[in-house]
């Protein structure tokens, strides 16, 4: 089992997880606010890229932002 002791310092522990779930970019801005002072979101972001998570406002990114990271990782390993 990995170690995932980072979430237990998250801030968003305990906070509605619909919240993390928006639609649209303008509905993501609670979470991402939230995510903005989380001393873990780093740790939040790498698990999200490393796990393949499609859905949710992780590591302070949407969905969107996520995957245009994942494709400049991806980039850098071919180059």
């Amino acid at each position: 089992m990995e170690d995932q002791e980072w979430a237990d310092r998250a801030r968003c522990r305990g906070v509605d997880p619909e919240l993390f779930f928006a639609r649209a970019l303008h509905e993501a801005k609670p979470a991402l606010k939230v995510c903005g002072r989380c001393p873990v979101k780093e740790q939040c972001l790498e698990y999200a890229l490393s796990h393949d998570v499609d859905y949710g406002v992780w590591g302070g990114l949407t969905e969107r932002q996520r995957r245009a990271v994942g494709r400049r990782v991806q980039l850098a390993r071919v180059s």
